[in-house]
């Protein structure tokens, strides 16, 4: 007698559902070649032999001699669309099978509010093409989490990318810690990670997406993990301060712009304890990056409604820590092509 593996919640989408969205996928996937195109010409331009000033330089050098390619063109309007439609897909797939989804989505535990719908002016855009933000559904977080990312994200980007919120969390300076605040939560993929890194600590999950920190907080109890769930902005928490002994985050700084990140590391100091360690990672500086992946970067990010991806790469996070208080300041690379990029600092005693 066998047995299968249990369905994801994500699979128990519709047959609808899953055409549409692995029909995204494979879409997606059916780039390479164009891609191959692309870097071909570059290549053979000799565009990349000359060092570059900034990236906006960069990018009217290499964006001028890619102007005629047809397969940029194309490039660009398959993947603006595939990200325009991605979530209205995956959200009509949950209303179909509504009555179903919502228990498998809702918590039986409450999000703290700290903030209503006094949110920043920030928040108002379409982040990664996401139809209607990220609270554009009652349960978005339950719709990225469990359609967009297991149909789409795991199969398009190469090794595990959830894994490397394992290795993020197990970089921290200290081994072991007490209270945790994770900033920009999200559908607690980090923060889950943090948990099994740290199983003693108290952990606080805070986002600004209603939604995403619901579904973090149902994944934590699927998972019989307890955490604090909190919607609040990163910047602005509304938690007592001089508590936490680390305050940390994964990929949240390049979804802000620059002066919420300078904000980031006030408010992470002013949550520590004396002693307690800032533990910020996101996208890498386009300096550590390959010229051809620093131009990739900037062209995919200005084509996936990433409005701070450039500020976040380029600002001076040493310089946003120091001012913040934070003293023992280190960066560090955590992957190829130095991604993820880890700050780490520490609250004077």
């Amino acid at each position: 007698m066998t047995t299968s593996t249990p369905l994801t919640k994500g699979e128990l989408i519709d047959q609808r559902g899953r055409s549409e969205l692995e029909f995204l996928q494979a879409l997606r996937a059916g780039l390479t070649p164009l891609r191959k195109q692309v870097r071909e010409r570059v290549d053979a331009t000799g565009v990349l032999d000359t060092p570059y000033e900034d990236i906006a330089e960069l990018r009217t050098r290499v964006d001028g001699v890619l102007e005629e390619l047809q397969a940029q063109r194309l490039l660009g309007i398959i993947l603006s669309w595939s990200r325009g439609v991605a979530t209205p897909r995956a959200a009509a797939a949950f209303n179909r099978k509504r009555s179903e989804f919502e228990l498998l989505a809702t918590p039986a535990g409450e999000v703290v509010d700290h903030i209503g719908d006094d949110v920043p002016r920030y928040w108002d855009y379409e982040f990664h093409g996401t139809a209607g933000g990220w609270d554009g559904h009652p349960h978005m977080g339950f719709i990225h989490h469990e359609m967009i990312y297991h149909y789409l994200l795991k199969k398009i980007f190469p090794g595990d990318i959830f894994g490397q919120r394992g290795v993020i969390a197990a970089a921290a300076p200290a081994g072991t810690y007490e209270r945790i605040v994770d900033l920009g939560c999200g559908t607690g993929q980090y923060t889950l990670k943090l948990a099994e890194t740290y199983p003693t600590a108290k952990i606080t999950a805070v986002d600004l997406s209603r939604t995403q920190v619901q579904y973090a907080l149902r994944r934590a109890e699927d998972a019989g993990i307890t955490i604090t769930g909190i919607h609040a902005a990163a910047e602005n928490t509304g938690l007592p301060g001089g508590e936490a002994d680390l305050v940390t985050s994964f990929i949240l700084l390049h979804e802000v712009p620059p002066h919420t990140i300078r904000q980031l590391f006030v408010e992470a100091f002013r949550l520590l304890k004396p002693g307690g360690h800032v533990h910020f990672s996101d996208v890498a500086p386009y300096s550590e990056r390959s010229p051809y992946q620093a131009w990739l970067d900037d062209w995919d990010a200005a084509h996936g409604n990433e409005p701070w991806w450039r500020t976040s790469a380029t600002i001076d996070l040493v310089q946003a820590a120091a001012d913040a208080g934070f003293v023992d300041i280190n960066q560090v690379a955590h992957g190829p092509e130095s991604y993820p990029w880890v700050t780490t600092a520490r609250k004077p005693e």
